[in-house]
């Protein structure tokens, strides 16, 4: 065991036991091959967490919507009126029936029958029949001069589970070709570059497509997959049915997309969608300076609802996929590697008795996305 004196500095470790931290350098190869990836690390979307099991909440403001829920549907007489979901509701609010504009008040409550009795025609319009999912809106409250205290209402967060995923990409060569003269770069540099680009990539694979699953490995040690983005978007969702969406139905998607969540969103386009966009919004795209900021190439569309960063993604590619775009609030999104686990290059792999070098890069990281009715989707265009 060599031995030295004074103060140890990083130069005084021996390179079988330096971890090389890649997170950055990881995002410059060749970001364009895993944009969301390297948004997510260059934007700072990032949240260390503790446990590979790891939660967020979320939440919302209490439901404003609701429907009838009759078949036959009622006539302007009936007071007792049966909705989806009755816990949407407390005595004094007035509600609003947007087909024929009449304003009900409600008066009491079952929630195990999920029925309202209401005062119909509360206000200038006169009550009318209403149909099987006749839509309905709590427009506000009506009380009483001098009453107590109205009924409260309250909603726990929704918890969200997701675990974090084990990637690892190894990569090595013998000694003797490493110390051979090639033409064109060094050969561990070159083949360390290639397996950077495959381990993100592979990453961006999971975090569009994962889903969260558990198992036990060969070793009977837990192996664990990360839920992808696609897993938890289930609203917002444009299929196109095998058309070519026009400019029309693409705006139509925005006010959607715009709903809820940030003014300014990101689409990850397949390369059908991105000649889409230039066919029909030549004049409302923009290239804008992503490169520079964010390392990958981006095109702005501006709507009158928001404004829509457009990214092709390499790997939104195939039957399916190939027809899809997935239209992301930045805000609501999150990179997750567990503590001390973002991408590293390990080297020094092989057993003490090899001839040869091998070096791994490992990362152990999940996604966060929260709220997905912030997020959309686009499917099924040709």
């Amino acid at each position: 065991m060599p031995m030295r004196q004074g103060v140890t500095s990083t130069g005084d470790i021996a390179s079988y036991r330096q971890k090389i931290d890649m997170s950055e350098k990881i995002a410059q190869l060749r970001p364009n091959a895993a944009p969301l990836t390297v948004l997510l690390k260059r934007m700072k979307n990032k949240r260390t967490v503790y446990n590979p099991e790891y939660d967020w909440m979320e939440d919302d403001l209490y439901a404003r919507w609701d429907a009838i829920n009759a078949a036959a549907g009622y006539a302007v007489g009936i007071t007792a009126l049966v909705v989806d979901n009755a816990l949407y509701f407390i005595e004094g609010d007035t509600v609003k029936v947007p087909r024929t504009g009449e304003v009900m008040l409600v008066t009491a409550i079952n929630t195990t029958t999920n029925t309202l009795t209401v005062k119909r025609g509360y206000g200038t319009t006169a009550a009318a029949a209403l149909v099987d999912n006749d839509p309905l809106v709590i427009i506000g409250n009506a009380n009483e001069e001098g009453a107590g205290l109205r009924g409260i209402r309250a909603q726990d967060p929704n918890k969200v589970t997701n675990y974090t995923q084990i990637f690892r990409t190894p990569v090595g060569l013998t000694r003797t070709q490493d110390k051979t003269r090639n033409h064109g770069p060094k050969e561990k540099a070159y083949q360390r570059m290639k397996a950077g680009i495959m381990h993100k990539v592979d990453m961006e694979r999971a975090f569009l497509f994962g889903e969260k699953g558990k198992d036990t490995g060969t070793q009977g040690k837990p192996r664990r997959t990360t839920a992808g983005i696609l897993s938890y978007m289930t609203y917002n969702v444009l299929d196109c049915s095998a058309a070519t969406p026009t400019a029309g139905a693409i705006n139509t998607w925005l006010e959607e997309v715009f709903l809820y969540g940030s003014s300014e969103k990101v689409l990850l386009a397949s390369a059908k969608l991105c000649t889409i966009f230039d066919n029909i919004a030549e004049n409302k795209l923009q290239t804008v300076p992503g490169a520079k900021t964010y390392g990958v190439a981006i095109k702005e569309y501006l709507s009158t609802h928001g404004k829509l960063y457009i990214v092709k993604h390499p790997l939104l590619e195939g039957a399916v996929y190939g027809k899809y775009g997935i239209a992301v609030d930045m805000e609501n999104i999150a990179y997750c590697p567990l503590d001390a686990s973002d991408t590293q290059l390990l080297t020094n792999r092989q057993n003490n008795d090899e001839d040869q070098e091998k070096d791994e890069y490992l990362t152990e990281a999940g996604i966060e996305l929260r709220l997905p009715k912030t997020h959309a989707i686009i499917k099924n265009f040709v």
